[in-house]
């Protein structure tokens, strides 16, 4: 017989969000698989674009990526790097790089921003430099690997007036992943999943395009002024005008840097921080979820142990290893998601695939320490400079990390 308490009933909401989860990993399968089918297919909007790619530092990735930047398959575009400054460590190569087809690729010096992040300060400097005759502003990250037709996929669903943006979203590759950067991985496949096949509620800067006349329209360039965030803005511009935005698959993008134990904890808590700044609904969502789960599951592991040491087998065992299992289904469905899109490389091997499947309880308690954490937090640390986020329209400055001599 098993024996059952009344904090047992607590379950029932956990199980029934695993099995919604389920589902939704599942129609992101279907949708990946939509999209990778149709990849080869002619796409025939392909209007001239601008790819606007901010910079810091001569990075792995942003290496890895010129090559790639330099033959996308798409029949007219311009790539616009932006950095700081000329002291800034990747400025030599994408100028080397630039003057190789100087009507096609350009380094802008965007200068220092004094009352927004870095990176929104930079890609202003962007889009004020992209040719007039581009229809299409894509923004890319320059720490990420693409492939050659990422542009294309990214621009084809953009043909249809109705969409206001198109996303990918970023990977970190289980390649080669030591525990805490596969577990950031696991931390940010929860966001992945929150993409929509049916209309994605925000859109992911690193990877996105939208047309010229809705970024005017929108007035992005004003709603980017004294912000961090400029996925966020983005995002709640799109909502207000009821556009659509479209999550494509085949844009996901893979990241193979490292994390160590300290910068896990880092840059989950920097991406809650400015979840509670510019989506406080969904921060607020996060923070009852996330607390209920941690709570839940820390009583029902007592009253596990307890059970356990009086030679009982309880309910809450039974509720452990089915959250467990749903938890690690969860992360296999989207693992099937990415490799269908990325290949078989960026999900690592075997024994990564599976630490990967079982951090799903131990990552939703990492959620739950963000979020309460992030309640006591203003200031974060981005690229080396430290914020605080006064509001979501005002950002301030507080230090920046002199860049290494050379």
């Amino acid at each position: 017989m098993v024996a059952a308490h009344w904090f047992d009933a607590l379950l029932c909401p956990l199980l029934g969000r695993g099995l919604l989860r389920l589902w939704e990993g599942w129609r992101l399968v279907c949708y990946a698989r939509q999209f990778v089918a149709s990849r080869a297919q002619f796409k025939a909007y392909a209007p001239c674009a601008t790819v606007i790619v901010p910079c810091k530092g001569d990075d792995e990735g942003l290496r890895r990526s010129l090559p790639t930047l330099a033959a996308l398959d798409f029949p007219h575009y311009e790539v616009v790097f932006v950095v700081e400054s000329e002291t800034d460590a990747a400025f030599p190569r994408l100028s080397a790089f630039a003057q190789q087809a100087p009507q096609r690729r350009r380094v802008v010096v965007a200068g220092r921003a004094t009352d927004s992040g870095q990176k929104v300060h930079n890609l202003l400097a962007g889009v004020a430099a992209a040719c007039a005759e581009s229809e299409v502003f894509a923004f890319l990250d320059s720490d990420v690997e693409i492939a050659a037709d990422w542009l294309r996929e990214l621009v084809a669903p953009l043909a249809d007036e109705q969409v206001g943006a198109t996303t990918g979203m970023r990977w970190y590759s289980l390649d080669g992943a030591d525990l805490p950067s596969l577990w950031r991985s696991n931390w940010n496949t929860v966001i992945l999943t929150n993409l929509k096949p049916a209309g994605s509620s925000f859109i992911w800067g690193g990877s996105m395009a939208i047309r010229r006349v809705a970024f005017e329209q929108l007035r992005l360039a004003e709603r980017w002024q004294g912000t961090l965030s400029d996925d966020y803005a983005a995002s709640a511009a799109l909502r207000a005008s009821r556009r659509r935005m479209v999550f494509v698959p085949t844009c996901l993008v893979c990241s193979p840097d490292r994390v160590s134990w300290r910068e896990l904890w880092e840059f989950t808590i920097r991406q809650i921080v400015i979840t509670r700044v510019y989506h406080p609904t969904m921060w607020r969502i996060a923070l009852l979820w996330y607390g209920l789960f941690t709570v839940v599951v820390s009583g029902l592991a007592l009253e596990a142990l307890g059970d356990g040491l009086a030679g009982v087998v309880s309910t809450a065992h039974l509720g452990l290893v089915l959250l467990l299992a749903l938890g690690a289904l969860d992360d296999a469905l989207s693992l099937t998601a990415v490799r269908q899109a990325l290949g078989p490389q960026p999900i690592g091997r075997w024994w990564q695939r599976l630490i990967f499947c079982l951090l799903h309880i131990p990552t939703a308690m990492l959620y739950a320490a963000n979020t309460v954490v992030s309640l006591f937090h203003r200031v974060v640390v981005w690229r080396g400079i430290a914020y605080r986020l006064v509001s979501a329209q005002r950002t301030e400055i507080l230090w920046r990390t002199p860049p290494p001599s050379p």
